[in-house]
């Protein structure tokens, strides 16, 4: 009930007892309120601006960088004075967007170019003023000449991603994988020399179904020519198990799993 909740909330503070409330509503509590909102975006690496700009936050090992972009904020005539509405709301969105996602470590900034110095000062006091209301430390370096500001945040613990998140099995955080193209020239080096060790004309090929229906329904005839260059007979088939950027090879005959008896380096992709 809400007096057993604030009664909880009373041996955290006074204060966290006063704010306790009851809210009748039939939509989901974080819903109603916003909070699934809030932590949806903290997930997406482009986050909009209310001007139509936005900023795109890339969190790496060495740094978290942050790139500010007009975006659709292009009518104003003042160009000086569109590209400075975008920087401040880029730099409230900012210290926003560090407390949300709770990330520590070196922070760089990228604002767009400003030929006025004042104007450099603005966005920078503006930044500082919006990390006074977070609870970690924060130092933070005036903005260079070409738009860039270097600032560290405290790690008080994990970041939000990193607690809400798993690595990609298949792109291993790297948040891009092979092309379609550059699959099927791995799966013809295969096949190369596959057929200069074997004279087994008969194999499966089992791939991720989205590769599947690709080779299965291409206009050039992709499978036709990768068996009419090889000598070999392909069946095309669909592996639940077999990732985008992943091939198998199976014996007809047999049902033996090929594909790394041809493996000669990291190159090839294999399950």
């Amino acid at each position: 009930t809400t007096e057993q909740i604030k009664l909880i909330a009373e041996k955290i503070s006074g204060r966290a007892k006063r704010r306790v409330h009851y809210l009748q509503t039939q939509q989901p509590l974080f819903d109603e309120i916003g909070v699934q909102k809030q932590i949806d975006e903290a997930f997406l690496r482009q986050v909009w601006l209310p001007c139509g700009g936005y900023i795109v936050i890339d969190e790496t090992e060495a740094l978290i960088s942050i790139d500010v972009n007009t975006g659709r904020n292009r009518g104003s005539k003042n160009v000086d004075k569109m590209i400075l509405e975008t920087n401040i709301e880029a730099a409230h969105e900012t210290a926003r967007q560090l407390r949300l996602r709770n990330v520590g470590g070196l922070v760089v900034v990228d604002f767009i170019d400003m030929r006025l110095e004042e104007n450099r000062k603005k966005i920078y006091h503006e930044l500082r003023k919006e990390l006074r209301k977070d609870r970690a430390k924060v130092a933070v370096s005036p903005i260079t000449e070409f738009g860039l500001l270097e600032m560290t945040r405290q790690r008080i613990r994990v970041s939000l991603l990193d607690s809400m998140s798993e690595e990609c099995p298949t792109c291993y955080g790297s948040g891009r994988i092979i092309s379609k193209e550059t699959l099927i020239t791995r799966i013809e080096h295969w096949l190369r020399r596959y057929k200069s060790k074997h004279r087994d004309l008969r194999i499966i090929l089992q791939l991720h179904e989205e590769n599947a229906d690709y080779i299965k329904n291409d206009k050039k005839n992709i499978l036709r020519g990768l068996m009419w260059k090889n000598f070999v007979h392909i069946k095309i088939e669909t592996n639940k198990e077999v990732g985008r950027d992943e091939f198998r090879f199976i014996k007809s005959k047999t049902g033996k799993d090929i594909t790394n008896e041809m493996a000669l380096d990291k190159d090839i992709s294999m399950a």
